[in-house]
């Protein structure tokens, strides 16, 4: 599945930054707080996602492609998280990513690992929690490699996120039993949401 639909004026014209900001060498961290702007402005549209962008899924978050970047330089999604759902401790395989809320709010909760993240055990220490909000002045937020996301409020979730490439594999991370700090990381596949591929 390429995208859930033609992409909104408001959601081309991100892309157009985007691949402005890039090709100027901004990369990772760097990428982020340049792309910022961008992605508030975007978050100031009315109706600038397509109404299958907004299902959510009873099955976990929904995940739904709005762009990717023809030179594979970024994609671009929307998320749908119901109350309570959210994400398993996991990581970006080695990249950056941002997110800006659309409506609601979530949890991000950021962990670092002291090594290279590889299958088997790893200790993760973590932040404590930040709260994007749509709306207010923390509407966008970066996101470490390894993070868990989670929609704690009563109402439904809607999110944007950037990231660097596709993302079609990623590390889960489960607590080793008795153990602080201590996980067991696995290598997933993931996919988008209605994505039969």
């Amino acid at each position: 599945m390429d995208t859930v639909a033609a992409p909104s004026a408001p959601i081309i014209r991100l892309a157009e930054e985007l691949a402005g900001i890039y090709d100027k060498g901004a990369r990772g961290r760097d990428f982020i707080r340049a792309a910022e702007p961008a992605l508030k402005r975007l978050l100031g549209e009315e109706s600038f996602l397509p109404p299958e962008a907004l299902e959510p899924s009873d099955e976990g978050y929904a995940r739904h492609l709005l762009y990717r970047d023809p030179a594979e330089r970024f994609v671009v999604a929307a998320m749908v998280w119901k109350p309570g759902q959210g994400t398993p401790i996991h990581d970006h395989d080695g990249a950056w990513g941002m997110l800006g809320m659309v409506e609601g709010g979530l949890e991000v909760v950021n962990y670092f690992a002291d090594a290279q993240v590889a299958e088997g055990e790893i200790a993760l220490r973590n932040d404590a929690p930040h709260n994007p909000l749509a709306g207010g002045q923390h509407s966008v937020c970066g996101c470490a490699d390894i993070h868990t996301v989670r929609n704690r409020r009563d109402d439904l979730a809607v999110s944007i996120h950037v990231y660097p490439r596709d993302l079609e594999a990623c590390h889960f991370f489960e607590p080793v039993d008795g153990e602080k700090n201590r996980f067991y990381a696995r290598r997933v596949s993931i996919s988008y949401t209605g994505d039969s591929s």
